[in-house]
């Protein structure tokens, strides 16, 4: 049984896919979408890329969004 995440935004340039404002995910190339970190910070929404730390806030990823619809499939933990 896998989870079936709908990815309803994407953003090309910064490989960014948006399931809701709270739930983000991080195309990176050849790798497996990984989900980022959204943080509120002096009342803007932010985004955090783990491995850079760099904070993308929710206005600047909205300004490139184009409505794409990906499906990611993720395997349940096994505990």
């Amino acid at each position: 049984m896998n989870f079936i995440i709908t990815i309803k935004y994407f953003h090309p340039q910064l490989q960014i896919g948006l399931e809701d404002p709270r739930n983000a995910w991080w195309f990176a190339a050849g790798k497996q979408p990984v989900k980022i970190n959204a943080l509120i910070y002096q009342g803007q929404l932010y985004y955090r890329i783990p491995v850079s730390g760099k904070r993308i806030s929710y206005k600047q990823l909205k300004k490139g969004l184009i409505k794409k619809q990906i499906i990611i499939q993720e395997e349940p933990l096994p505990f």
